[in-house]
């Protein structure tokens, strides 16, 4: 059992690499409501773990029934050797499983309800719902009931200016006796901090989609247009955009191009392979995620995660910092929905210092209560 890549997306295939028909309806329909190629590979990730659970229960999925559901989740906890999974993984899988059901419910034909919404008989001689009587939030979730609570955290993908810096000389350090990799890494680094890109709108980019550095201007422009990719490393998740950068950014991207970017002819993506394997091909998704988990352990950050992600993140929640409108950051991260812009876009703790130092001094200080 396990995710295979196609030309244009992802599929599921079992042990003899035949593709599980039902999931490909699934993630077909997914693909319909405008998932990029990534998203729904998550989807499927989780959706293998359960078909290799109905494998060892040598069950179907239309088979199972609620009471099979805590079998599940006891599956899920054995395949980590340090014990339970976290209450955000858990619900993940959760969801992600609630999420088929509820197709194949739409569907017709295969199963009538969700193992995970009903249990059926919990009354004598009566259908009712039981997690709807027991869950206060029924029309927000159909796994409620076997969901974990989720204990509220400090949010490690927010990095802190000093935590940036850290991370960023040690690319210094780890590419030392390669000053074109490590100007072309130190500059991926940058990029992804000071625009929000996606990794996949970072590879889109082509030595074309950027203005040319005009030193009597603070600011410029660098362009996500739309093509036709084969490669899914490189696809756009929402379409085009422009984002305003520093004309310092701009004068990195130039300089790189110049002085740095191995020369491929045919090949006019701006971030390409520097190994000798695949010089001057365009980079991979697997290669930028591979450097930063290599700065990471160098770095010896233990409280902060660093990913692409984390810049992207670190970048919505300054220009929420800043008072920059919501609106604003979800057009500049490409989001089609503002709910999404407001899961990015944190309050940082220092806001939250800071807005409580200047209440204090309005208020003029605490109340002595002793």
């Amino acid at each position: 059992m396990k995710v295979e890549k196609t030309i244009s997306s992802y599929v599921l295939v079992d042990t003899n690499m035949k593709i599980i028909s039902e999931v490909l309806d699934f993630t077909n329909t997914l693909e319909q409501k405008g998932l990029s190629p990534n998203t729904v590979k998550s989807y499927l990730e989780d959706l293998k773990i359960f078909y290799l659970w109905l494998e060892q229960e040598k069950l179907k999925f239309y088979e199972v029934n609620p009471s099979d559901i805590p079998n599940f989740i006891e599956f899920i906890d054995n395949r980590k050797a340090i014990g339970k999974v976290s209450p955000a993984t858990l619900n993940r899988y959760l969801a992600t499983v609630s999420s088929f059901y509820r197709h194949m419910e739409v569907i017709g034909g295969f199963v009538e309800e969700s193992p995970l919404v009903k249990i059926k008989g919990y009354y004598p001689n009566e259908n009712k719902g039981y997690l709807k009587h027991v869950t206060k939030s029924w029309d927000k979730g159909l796994s409620n009931y076997f969901r974990r609570k989720v204990r509220k955290k400090a949010d490690r993908k927010l990095l802190r200016q000093d935590t940036l810096q850290i991370f960023y000389k040690t690319i210094s350090t780890l590419w030392s006796n390669d000053e074109a990799l490590k100007f072309r890494n130190q500059l991926i680094f940058r990029l992804l901090y000071e625009t929000g890109f996606r990794v996949s709108e970072l590879l889109h980019l082509k030595i074309s989609d950027f203005d040319y550095p005009d030193p009597s201007s603070a600011v410029g422009n660098i362009y996500l247009i739309e093509r036709h990719e084969t490669s899914l490393d490189r696809q756009l998740k929402t379409g085009e955009r422009i984002t305003p950068v520093s004309n310092s950014l701009l004068q990195a991207i130039d300089d790189y191009v110049l002085y740095h970017r191995p020369q491929t002819e045919s090949v006019d993506y701006i971030f390409v392979s520097h190994s000798k394997a695949n010089y001057g091909q365009p980079l991979t998704r697997n290669a930028i995620e591979s450097s930063f988990s290599e700065i990471a352990l160098l770095s010896q950050v233990k409280y902060f995660k660093l990913s692409p992600h984390a810049l992207r993140h670190t970048h919505a929640t300054e220009l929420k910092n800043l008072g920059v409108d919501i609106n604003v950051i979800k057009d500049r991260l490409g989001h089609s929905s503002i709910e999404t812009t407001s899961q990015y876009a944190k309050t940082s703790l220092e806001t939250l210092m800071k807005a409580h130092e200047r209440y204090l001094h309005q208020k003029g200080g605490c109340i002595n209560f002793e």
